[in-house]
């Protein structure tokens, strides 16, 4: 079967290089240039207890800002709950609720290609779509399952009732 949609992240040394530079951005007056497209995800490691200052894309879908990722530090967000957000310049709190299921994340992942285009896919989500129209869900789910994709989908919510890590510690994606 030819594949339908292909990812395409950047290489890790280029946003090694470019995330400081695209934090620093979203938190200073600057941060508007980059809001439609970005935000930043402070990442408490479960086991070290480490801070991530994660840069993501992101799309609005129905009242959830959906990010898709398939690196491994989304394993800190599985027990679901609030994580912090600096979204529009302003930090603050947001339900986080992972989803790795691939039949669900296809399905998730499908609506939004079909949202925001098929062209637009590629700059938004890293995903190509070699097709030249929108996706089925199994084309879709047939990369979820190569690439490893998980999606975040995040929720205004109120300050959570724990915090752990109070310190910061910017580090890469």
């Amino acid at each position: 079967m030819t594949r339908v949609i292909t990812h395409n992240p950047p290489p890790q040394v280029l946003i090694n290089v470019v995330n400081p530079l695209v934090r620093f951005a979203l938190r200073s007056p600057l941060h508007g240039v980059l809001d439609s497209a970005l935000l930043t995800l402070h990442v408490t490691g479960r086991a070290t207890g480490r801070r991530f200052d994660i840069p993501v894309g992101y799309v609005e879908k129905d009242g959830r800002l959906v990010v898709v990722t398939q690196h491994r530090w989304r394993g800190n967000l599985r027990a679901g709950g609030d994580v912090e957000v600096t979204f529009r310049g302003r930090r603050g709190w947001m339900h986080a609720q992972l989803d790795e299921e691939p039949a669900l994340v296809a399905f998730l992942l499908r609506g939004v290609i079909e949202q925001i285009g098929w062209q637009a896919a590629g700059r938004r989500l890293g995903l190509k779509v070699a097709a030249g129209r929108t996706p089925t869900v199994a084309e879709v789910e047939e990369a979820v399952r190569q690439y490893d994709l998980a999606t975040i989908a995040l929720t205004p919510s109120g300050a959570p009732t724990h915090r752990r890590g109070t310190e910061r510690q910017e580090t890469r994606s």
